[in-house]
Order: structure tokens, then C-alpha cells, then sequence
């Protein structure tokens, strides 16, 4: 199983259970409930209570909405969910340290990371705008797609943007 497929098969919370460094067991007893009831929601086997999923959002001091889909059923982990995920949490601990006091120098370098997610999610929406036209299965988007391809592929990048430019200067 390669990197995305690890990641699409885990779900926000079991996400946050490991990047938490944390066990079933001990959120567990922490909540009053079983490690079965987690490792139910989890799997995705069981909706997460609503009383439950405040809890869980507590615990780990985020919004419940970012664990669960419209029927209370734990959300997949996507790759765009993932970096947004990320984003959050460094924009949490961003506002605990200046709520610190804590020096700039301090403070900038999750700054830094927050600059570089937001360079990946912009780079993930287009991964998913290319693998959107794709799959409408149109033959001339596929066309298009593989010129594009062999030009970038060629090192054109200088004349696939004056053939672009061409194209968007036309009456």
C-alpha cells in the first residue's frame, strides 16, 4: 500500500489518534467509553453519538465537524484533508504562542510551515481539478491533457505559456 492509499484508508480521527501519539485505550478511558466503542467508530462500524463527538472534539481541542461526515460516521482522511488538518492544528499553536508571549523567532517557523501547507493545498485542489476533467472520459480533454504533458515533459514551459498567451490575446 503506497503513501495515498495509507491515507485514504485511515479516517480524520484514527489520524489524530496517531499523530496525537495517542492509544484506543487510553482516549478510551479518558472519555468513559471502550476501546471497541472507538475502534466501532473509527472502522467507521458505528455513527459517533453527538455527546461523544463533543467529547472527542475537546479532547483533542478542534471542531467535532472536522471528524465526521453528514451521518455522524467518522470522514475518511483525504489528501486535502490532511493539509488542511495540518494547517489548522499549526495555526492553533501559532495563537498559543502569541497568546504566550512567546518571541517572533519562536512563532516563525510554524509560520513558515503554514506557508508551505498552503503552497500544497493549492497544489492538491489542482491535482483534483486535473483528476476531475479526466474523468469526465472526453477524449478531447484527454488530447489536450497529453499535449500539455509532452510539451512540460520536453522542458517547453517557455513556449507551451507564449502558445497559452497566444491563445488568450484572441479576439
Amino acid at each position: 500500500m503506497d503513501k495515498h492509499e495509507q491515507v485514504q484508508s485511515k479516517t480524520v480521527l484514527e489520524y489524530m489518534v496517531m499523530i496525537n501519539e495517542q492509544s484506543y485505550s487510553g482516549i478510551g478511558r479518558q472519555l468513559q467509553i471502550t476501546p471497541q466503542q472507538f475502534s466501532d467508530w473509527i472502522k467507521k462500524r458505528r455513527p459517533i453519538p453527538q455527546e461523544r463527538l463533543q467529547a472527542l472534539a475537546d479532547y483533542f481541542g478542534v471542531d467535532g465537524a472536522i471528524f465526521v461526515d453528514s451521518s455522524n460516521f467518522a470522514k475518511p482522511m483525504t489528501p486535502l484533508g490532511k493539509i488542511e488538518l495540518h494547517i489548522l492544528l499549526v495555526e492553533q499553536k501559532v495563537a498559543q504562542l502569541v497568546e504566550e508571549r512567546a518571541d517572533e523567532e519562536d512563532i516563525e517557523p510554524y509560520r513558515e510551515k503554514k506557508r508551505k501547507l498552503l503552497k500544497e493545498k493549492a497544489a492538491q485542489h489542482r491535482l483534483e481539478r486535473i483528476a476531475a476533467a479526466l474523468q469526465q472520459n472526453d477524449e478531447r480533454i484527454d488530447w489536450i491533457f497529453d499535449i500539455v504533458l509532452a510539451e512540460l515533459d520536453a522542458g517547453q514551459v517557455e513556449e507551451l505559456e507564449m502558445k497559452l498567451e497566444m491563445g488568450r490575446n484572441r479576439p
